[in-house]
């Protein structure tokens, strides 16, 4: 699937079926986290078949929204670290084995594990069960009902995230459309984010895109949605023939901090 249309497609499943996924699935997921996790060294994933044990540990603990998600199956991401690098790196890489997965018709969910104690985090996840950051659910989701339309969140606009030069100066739909990043940017307000906050600004001057995140009080969160749409953003812009990746190069200000700069 091309990604753009990934992306506008992509939906958080909340209800999968209490059903294990076979051998040859696990086989392959199992070789993609190894596969990241040989990519980058301060990223580790687990995998814990016995989803019923892990949710029965977390329910009324942690979840999306709040609410324990039921699933087979999850992948904890673990981090030695709790600084900005780290949770960006969270989000780029979780995202990428979301992507995967979702690419073998099965669905996912992102879950926070912010409010556990630690008690319980060691109980189930083990000597490093403090150190577990997120937890994504996977399996075969629950089919919708037809006919009844999925739920949407509401999106930012082009030009509520994209700038030319600095932030707040409008770009020029001719320019982005000239430089091919006009159908980036629209598909990549799609990227999922915590509690839909979309903390990323973009900024197109020279030959650079500049990444811009606002400044909230969920930090973390906010770093590890940004890791989701430097993901997006460098998958997306491979269809235009750019091959880069994000130069990270943190830089804090009074409303933003500056991410760093892809090279066009």
């Amino acid at each position: 699937m091309v990604m753009t249309t990934f992306l506008q497609k992509r939906r958080s499943v909340r209800d999968f079926k209490d059903v294990p996924l076979p051998d040859q699935f696990m086989t392959t997921i199992k070789s993609y986290i190894s596969l990241i996790n040989d990519e980058k060294e301060d990223v580790n994933y687990e995998i814990y078949e016995d989803g019923q044990s892990i949710y029965n540990g977390l329910v009324g603990k942690a979840g999306y929204a709040g609410v324990m998600i039921k699933a087979p199956h999850y992948v904890a991401f673990i981090a030695e670290n709790d600084d900005p690098k780290t949770f960006i790196d969270i989000g780029y890489y979780l995202e990428k084995l979301n992507e995967k997965i979702t690419n073998l018709n099965l669905a996912t969910c992102w879950i926070t594990v912010d409010e556990v104690d630690s008690e319980t985090m060691e109980k189930l996840f083990g000597e490093n069960g403090t150190k577990v950051k997120y937890l994504v659910a996977f399996g075969y989701p629950v089919p919708k009902m037809p006919l009844v339309p999925l739920a949407t969140s509401t999106r930012l606009d082009v030009k509520e995230i994209v700038f030319t030069d600095e932030i707040g100066q409008k770009f020029s739909i001719d320019d982005l459309y000239n430089r091919g990043l006009f159908n980036v940017f629209s598909s990549i307000r799609f990227a999922p984010s915590y509690k839909n906050l979309q903390p990323w600004r973009f900024v197109v001057r020279g030959e650079y895109v500049y990444l811009y995140m606002i400044k909230t009080e969920d930090r973390n969160h906010a770093f590890t949605d940004i890791g989701v749409v430097m993901f997006y953003f460098e998958e997306m812009v491979k269809t235009i023939g750019m091959y880069g990746k994000w130069e990270v190069e943190l830089e804090e200000g009074e409303e933003y901090t500056k991410i760093g700069k892809f090279k066009m």
